[in-house]
């Protein structure tokens, strides 16, 4: 196909607009660096032109004069080589690398008079997004106009490599939970993320004011910027112009004058820590298994709870499981989303409870952070702190303590400043607090205040026919857990089991089960594998009555039918299958001892 004078394409307005929208980062990290480029080399008939990946020139710099003589540099028109033939611009995009195209090596003979040096232009990502072009009076050309176009072609790279940085910063700090303002001289605000106008309650944008507007009066606010020194992590309050505003403030300085705040919630903070810390419960009332007519009684009164903000009090003995119970009040409550502090007052120093329940500020004692700590209170703030072993609390602490539960503040050890919290409070026990009072040893007070919503914990022993159950439950555990191959209990194991008191309540079942599974030999425990406790436990109970007499086999066996055909109200199917014997073998017992099942019924 010879070579010719051809045509000038039409200019297509529609599509540079499209095009122009689309390129709009690189067409406005061009423009600049195009304009400074044409600007100087304006006495040379030249036009320095950008076109996309489909050959359409996006913008030209040149003056007017020199646009005239190079047409089809034109913005809108397209110089790839479908369009007109052999040149600068379509070579770059079909080599995709710098090349030269100089006078007759044109397709069109109309552009043998210039010449052409092209260079690719690679976004941040290594991808070919253009090229840029600097066509030329052939008379004027030199070899080193492909390095001059090259240079420019670098510039117009790194332009879009910061324009994807800052693109990125801008993107990171509008979607971080804390809130980030970056000051430069006498505090103007040159940034700011969403998170921190939020924080400071401001909905216009104040870049370009200064943070004194936002934040009047503030003697750390004057010490940041007038000694610039970095810290981390430094409670604060700012008084606004509307409200007040309680963060943890870190500050790092930049430059010659300038500084970056980074300010996170008080509360936030707490809610991490707690989390770090373990405050979480795990357990709900779905983890509490048992029938027994005492635990339903204890499950309806902690599921009533549940639904009130009441401070409770948990009574029991010990391994009864209070914490347990705690646990799932909390998580059937409206603050299962908050935090679940536990502190167990009777293993706290006597001399450090106050400073582990209500926190300290800095210099408060010797050995102290420096920058002050919270305490349980602040850390469970819209949570729910749990007082295990309440019993055992120092009296100077209850003092303080009670001040809380009345005014809803917290004073840390040293400080004067209160602050206000939300704290669900549970308490729980093993002793007797009204005994205590008596004695002195728990303020009155203090033991009205806890008493609002009081909830007995039944001992495993008055739970008739829980114990079975666990029993399984903690057999299955152990054998997956300890992966044990499957096992079982013998009747005399299981009825050693059941006739147990178990002092020490479901915490000592769960140890013991935990202690068989891993002592079985076989598939079978048997009464040879117990604890000598237990078994010594069972003789003394076979051997003995309700009223510490001597009591035969069988009238234990009697004993031991009739108690468990009044927990079950006189339901042969439910006593057989706690005493884990059969129908038959039941029916024979109740002809043997002349237990008549319907004064059972009756009752």
């Amino acid at each position: 196909m010879p070579s010719g004078s051809l045509p000038l394409c039409p200019i297509d307005t529609p599509a540079l607009e499209k095009a122009i929208a689309f390129n709009r980062h690189l067409v406005e990290s061009a423009k600049l660096i195009m304009d400074k480029l044409a600007h100087s080399i304006h006495l040379s008939k030249s036009v320095v032109t950008l076109v996309d990946t489909t050959g359409l020139v996006l913008y030209a710099s040149a003056t007017s004069q020199d646009l005239d003589n190079v047409p089809y540099g034109m913005p809108g028109r397209r110089c790839d080589e479908a369009t007109i033939g052999t040149n600068g611009m379509g070579l770059c995009i079909i080599e995709k690398k710098a090349i030269h195209v100089v006078a007759s090596e044109h397709y069109s003979s109309s552009l043998h008079y210039l010449s052409c040096s092209a260079s690719p232009i690679h976004d941040p990502d290594g991808q070919f997004v253009g090229a840029l072009n600097l066509a030329i009076d052939t008379e004027n050309f030199h070899q080193h106009t492909l390095g001059l176009v090259e240079a420019a072609t670098h510039a117009i790279e790194e332009q879009l490599r910061l324009r994807s940085l800052v693109h990125n910063q801008k993107v990171i700090l509008e979607q971080l939970d804390e809130g980030v303002i970056v000051l430069g001289c006498d505090g103007v605000i040159t940034s700011i993320n969403p998170q921190a106008s939020k924080m400071l309650g401001l909905d216009t944008q104040p870049v370009g004011d200064r943070i004194q507007i936002y934040i009047p009066s503030s003697t750390v606010l004057q010490s940041i910027l007038a000694d610039r020194n970095a810290f981390h992590d430094r409670e604060v309050s700012f008084e606004l112009r509307e409200g007040k505003l309680f963060c943890t403030l870190s500050c790092v300085p930049f430059g010659d004058s300038g500084v970056i705040l980074t300010l996170r919630g008080v509360k936030r903070m707490r809610h991490y820590a707690a989390r770090v810390a373990g405050a979480k419960a795990v357990y709900t009332f779905d983890n509490i298994v048992g029938g027994s007519a005492a635990l339903h009684e204890t499950l309806r009164l902690t599921q009533v709870a549940s639904q009130s903000g009441a401070t409770t009090l948990l009574v029991g003995e010990s391994g009864t499981g209070k914490e347990l119970f705690a646990q799932a009040i909390h998580n059937a409550s409206n603050r299962r989303k908050e935090p679940f502090v536990v502190v167990n007052c009777g293993a706290l120093p006597r001399n450090l409870v106050q400073s582990e329940l209500f926190g300290y500020v800095a210099g408060a004692f010797s050995g102290a952070l420096k920058e002050g700590s919270p305490g349980k209170f602040e850390l469970a703030d819209g949570g729910t702190l749990f007082l295990d072993e309440i019993g055992e609390m120092p009296l100077e602490a209850q003092v303080s303590l009670l001040r809380l539960l009345q005014e809803s503040e917290v004073t840390r050890l040293g400080g004067k400043q209160a602050k206000r919290i939300d704290v669900r409070i549970i308490a729980a026990t093993n002793k007797d607090l009204p005994g205590a009072v008596r004695n002195k040893a728990f303020r009155e007070d203090l033991y009205y205040r806890l008493n609002v919503l009081t909830i007995t914990i039944p001992p495993l022993r008055q739970r008739y026919g829980d114990v079975e159950l666990l029993i399984q439950v903690f057999l299955n555990k152990f054998v997956t857990t300890l992966r044990k191959k499957p096992l079982q209990l013998s009747d005399e194991a299981m009825t050693a089991l059941k006739t147990y008191q178990w002092p020490g309540n479901i915490r000592e079942l769960e140890n013991c089960m935990e202690r068989l599974v891993n002592v079985a030999q076989g598939n079978t425990i048997d009464v040879v594998d117990l604890p000598q406790d237990i078994v010594a436990g069972e003789k003394q109970e076979s051997l003995t009555g309700p009223g510490g007499g001597a009591l035969s086999l069988k009238g234990f066996q009697k004993s031991i039918i009739q108690e468990t055909l009044r927990e079950t109200n006189g339901n042969l199917r439910r006593a057989s299958t706690i005493l884990n014997i059969s129908r038959t073998t039941m029916y024979a017992k109740l002809k043997q001892y002349r237990i008549e099942v319907d004064a059972f019924r009756e009752a």
